[in-house]
């Protein structure tokens, strides 16, 4: 694209942008489409309920009726309560009435592209009692900005706001894309856009009205009791009709029972869990000194446990674990007292009615990861590239790469976005004008060499025999014009020669005749169409010793002409063919031909309907390409899949907000077909989810849980492997683990490679089977090829396909046994116990170890104290430290068990001369001795691992950690689980059907309260 023509793309792109305009109340700024103007809608703006006209720009605003105030946050509310009572300059009435509601309708602020609106001051009434009132108006708006001014501010990782935050970035990408990022940026902040502004009837208006799920609570089948539901009608919040007199009465019954049990708990709280936390963590855990960040004189509430969940959780976890107070603290607690608050803690933290704490949360708007990227691209255009290979690594978050308060956007990412962009337009769109004979060249340094040459000037010079070669890509088969150019330093009467060769063909020897000048070289074949080599093959080189004179050729292009009999019935790349199917004609316009081209290739790029005004932005692109920058029909509609790939639309999965007013909503059947895909197969839905998203019926549990049967029989199912399994199970960090190649000669990156696949053909086997997850603990086969076999003793496996083989009367059983489990948990030199044991508590029972004391030695320098002792003996001597031994009494067991296998899995009887004792006894009190031993005590707390799954499944599934109330979920999907034998498919299924998948909570922030 030509760089003088970004002025008018811009001019153009925001010509077309929606309009933006401005709550008079709360100064509250959003976008939305022209076909809204002169329609009145609710500000969008949360806590204000103010109604808005929006004026068309080409008519004057209407007077209006003087505005009352519009309602306040609860929030606000009470920070002006306080401030008038402190002040006790008004009356509880006047504060009553500051708050009160707002119905009248005004015209919304349009700070762009808006006819001007009439001045709140001019509005308002000369009464005095009604300036009194418009004055506390205008204060409670600046509390309210205040407020929202704090609240952007304070969460330093949530940033600008996602809205503002995809509209940045597709400005910013649609600029750069034109050459002309600066110069764009500029006019954006010129707009007077600003972190509030949202898109209001953008999306709302181009779905299926089947899709229009914005119920607060009706879909769901186990909501609170007594929550009404609320549906939006016009953009106004309609609330549903009072519970019945029974509901009403069971509704009581519930709240009385939960505030009688908050009542008990917080009597427990102030005699015997306060007194046990200042007695025994006070010293390093209150007001004076907060070790951790954790302040036990802060709590005294029982509902601090709810709303500070997270640090309360951890002090529960150090108190179980026996890691606090430390071993050396005195005096300790004993047995009785632990046990006792423990006990409470528990309670306090994950016996809570599902009900009263409910909330499906609220994850952050994912973007396309890495792998997403790949796939969706792949799906999107049928091609096989994978351009996301050259973005930046993807942070990870809770363990995944797919989490999406860590997948941010920064600039060499929007670069890489830009690169890839163009080139998987240049992949998918063919825009060279087959209307003529084309002319493909290759000039100075694109010329290859087989010999020592040099490039002087734009031409390759060989100095020896040797040859000059350039590959084509000839897109149509037919008569072409072949052209050399070419020039020698001759010696002696003989001219200098070269043999041209077409493909496989010789083409006979043609002779340089002039000294120092370049000649060309003319001859025409019959080519096919494809790749093919062209080479020049310099024959008579010759040398002078006494006259030093030297017989040298040059090469400075090779080029193709043709076809010289046109193109005829050309047939363009498939995935060419595939999306540009219409071309303007006669009776087609270009816009026309666009929009019938973008249409379909927006809806699934996208992932939802588009209306026909997004369609005609982009359509609008591929016109101006050819009308005013000169560019062929295939040319403009290469640039608008460009502009398309850097949409935030396509970028990021994008969900709707609820509805002003609403706690939550319904996810719609787009919105779900998307998260169903991503969460399955790392893409995009395929022809049959997007069918029963169009027809609303995917909501359906019945076709839910077919989808999910059909989509885990799908290859594309493998996705969960790579991108979950290999994140939960550490697979990935496979690659960085190098066992020290003095004492493991054998291992090599093939070994490296089938000790991965192993592992993930087990998880595979387990999903397409449908099998009982259970197996990726005790599985009594797995898969092995030859080299693997052989590390493993198992006889019978040739060739490098992996087999089936059972593991019955062998030393395995399960992952646990695995060597890929095993070598990434060992030291380079030796096995490692603590990260064995470390890598069981965390991945299978969901029980992270605190970080070391820093004061603590490491295990090597216990080690060089006591010279000669075990493994184990080193271990003891390094539990005698208290701070280590709390935890270690349980890591330590767990890897001791699986110490016959060395630091690459290979089975050992002895380590260095010594028999090896793989016997271990838990602080439960469960003892045993080896692997299989081991393999055995880990299922009998199969419910342990089951919940650890269960919850890593579904924080991939919804790309957020979990909280304390999706234990609720949890306990649902496990419940299914056990009714269907433990399946894989169960396990799906739960989360699928969950109300955090199927679901999004409105961003309020929450304090947790039981029973109020």
């Amino acid at each position: 694209m030509h760089r003088r023509s970004t002025s008018r793309i811009l001019h153009w792109f925001f010509l077309f942008m929606p309009s933006t305009f401005q709550c008079p109340s709360c100064e509250f700024r959003f976008r939305i489409e022209d076909k809204f103007l002169g329609r009145v809608i609710v500000c969008p703006a949360e806590g204000c309920e103010q109604k808005v006209r929006l004026t068309k720009p080409d008519q004057p605003a209407p007077e209006p009726e003087s505005p009352k105030p519009a309602r306040q946050s609860s929030r606000a509310v009470a920070q002006q309560q306080r401030r008038s009572r402190l002040a006790d300059s008004s009356t509880p009435a006047q504060s009553a009435r500051t708050g009160g509601d707002s119905q009248n309708e005004s015209p919304a602020r349009t700070p762009r592209r808006s006819a001007a609106v009439e001045p709140e001051s001019k509005r308002l009434s000369e009464s005095p009692s009604r300036n009194r009132e418009s004055a506390r108006n205008r204060e409670s708006a600046r509390e309210r900005r205040r407020d929202r001014r704090r609240r952007e501010a304070a969460p330093a990782k949530r940033g600008l706001s996602q809205t503002h935050q995809l509209i940045l970035m597709s400005s910013v990408a649609c600029l750069l894309l034109a050459g002309a990022a600066w110069g764009g940026w500029k006019l954006l902040q010129g707009s007077g856009m600003e972190a509030d502004i949202v898109a209001v009837g953008d999306r709302q208006s181009s779905a299926d009205p089947r899709d229009s799920h914005s119920s607060d609570s009706a879909a769901r089948t186990n909501k609170p009791a007594g929550r009404p539901d609320q549906a939006t009608a016009g953009g106004v919040v309609v609330t549903a009709s009072e519970p019945s007199p029974e509901q009403q009465r069971a509704n009581a019954a519930v709240l009385a029972k939960a505030k009688a049990k908050v009542v008990s708990r917080q009597e427990k709280l102030d005699t015997v869990v306060r007194p046990f936390l200042r007695k025994y963590c006070g010293d390093c855990h209150g007001s004076d000194s907060e070790e951790a960040g954790v302040n036990i004189d802060t709590l005294t509430s029982v509902d601090q446990f709810l709303s500070d969940h997270g640090t309360w959780e951890r002090v529960y976890r150090m108190l179980n674990a026996g890691a606090m107070p430390p071993a050396d603290f005195e005096p300790l607690p004993n047995t009785e007292e632990r046990k006792e608050v423990v006990e409470y803690l528990y309670d306090a933290l994950y016996n809570f009615d599902c009900d009263l704490v409910y909330d499906p949360g609220r994850p952050t708007i994912q973007r396309l990861n890495r792998a997403e990227y790949n796939n969706t691209i792949q799906d999107l255009f049928g091609i096989s590239i994978t351009p996301a290979d050259n973005f930046p690594a993807d942070d990870v978050g809770n363990g995944f790469d797919n989490i999406g308060d860590v997948l941010t956007v920064p600039p060499l990412l929007m670069e890489k976005y830009l690169t890839a962009a163009e080139q998987i337009a240049e992949e998918v769109i063919d825009t060279k004008d087959y209307s003529k004979p084309m002319t493909i060249t290759r000039a100075g340094g694109q010329l290859q060499s087989n010999r020592n040459d040099s490039l002087e000037k734009g031409v390759r010079w060989l100095n020896t025999n040797g040859l000059v070669y350039a590959d084509f890509e000839i897109p149509a088969a037919g008569a072409y014009e072949i052209f050399v150019t070419a020039m020698a330093t001759q010696m002696g009467n003989e001219r200098a020669k070269f043999e041209l060769q077409v493909g496989e063909k010789k083409e006979g020897v043609r002779t340089v005749q002039r000294d120092r000048r370049l000649e060309d070289f003319k001859h025409r074949a019959i080519l096919k169409q494809g790749k093919i080599r062209i080479t020049t093959t310099f024959l008579n080189d010759a040398y002078n010793k006494q006259t030093k004179a030297d017989r040298n050729m040059g090469f400075g292009r090779i080029e193709v002409r043709g076809p010289l009999g046109g193109f005829g019935d050309f047939k363009r790349k498939p995935s060419h063919e595939r999306l540009v199917t219409a071309v303007p004609g006669t009776d087609r316009s270009v816009v026309d031909a666009a929009s019938e081209v973008l249409r379909p290739l927006l809806r699934r790029a996208f992932r939802r309907p588009v209306n026909a005004a997004e369609v005609g932005r982009f359509a609008g692109l591929v016109q101006m390409a050819v009308s005013q920058l000169g560019e062929t029909y295939e040319g403009g509609i290469s640039l608008a899949l460009q502009a398309i790939l850097v949409s935030p639309d396509f970028l990021f999965r994008i969900e709707q907000d609820p509805p002003t007013g609403a706690k939550e909503r319904q996810l719609n059947s787009h919105e779900l077909a998307s998260r169903l895909s991503y969460f399955l197969w790392s893409t995009m839905p395929d022809d049959e989810l997007f069918g029963y998203a169009d027809s609303g019926r995917l909501s359906d549990p019945a076709i839910l849980r077919a989808q999910i049967q059909r989509m885990l029989k799908d290859d594309r199912a493998e996705s969960l492997v790579q991108n979950f399994a290999a994140q939960w199970l550490n697979l990935r960090n496979l690659d960085d683990v190098t066992p020290d190649p003095t004492k493991f000669k054998v291992f090599n990156n093939g070994l490296r490679d089938s000790m991965r696949r192993e592992t993930e053909l087990l998880f595979l086997s387990v999903i397409q089977e449908d099998r009982s997850v259970r197996d990726l603990l005790s599985a009594d086969y797995t898969f092995v090829n030859k080299q693997l076999a052989q590390h493993y003793g198992i006889a019978g496996v040739n060739g490098n396909n992996f087999e089936r083989v059972s593991l019955q009367g062998t030393k395995r059983s399960g992952v646990l046994t695995h060597a890929s489990i095993l070598t990434l948990t060992s030291d380079p030199g030796r096995t490692s116990p603590v990260k064995r044991g470390k890598w069981i508590m965390e991945n299978i029972f969901g029980e992270a170890p605190p970080p070391p004391p820093p004061d603590v030695p490491e295990l090597e320098e216990t080690a060089e104290a006591t010279p000669g002792a075990s493994l184990r003996e080193q271990l003891e001597k390094h539990r005698e430290d208290p701070g280590c031994a709390s935890c270690h009494r349980v890591m330590d067991p767990l890897g001791l068990g699986l110490e016959n296998f060395d630091a690459i899995g290979r089975w050992r009887d002895q380590d260095q001369g010594k028999p090896i004792d793989s016997s271990g006894e838990l602080p439960s009190g469960e003892k045993f001795s080896g692997a299989l031993q081991l393999v055995s005590v880990v299922q009998q707390r199969e419910e342990k691992f089951y919940r650890t799954l269960t919850e890593k499944m579904l924080t991939y599934a919804v790309g957020r950690g979990t909280k304390y109330f999706d234990r609720c979920a949890v306990d649902q999907c496990i419940n299914l689980m056990r009714q269907r034998n433990n399946r894989f498919s169960a396990l799906i299924e739960g989360i699928v059907l969950s109300d955090p998948f199927q679901k999004r909570a409105a961003n309020v922030p929450k304090t947790a309260k039981v029973g109020e």
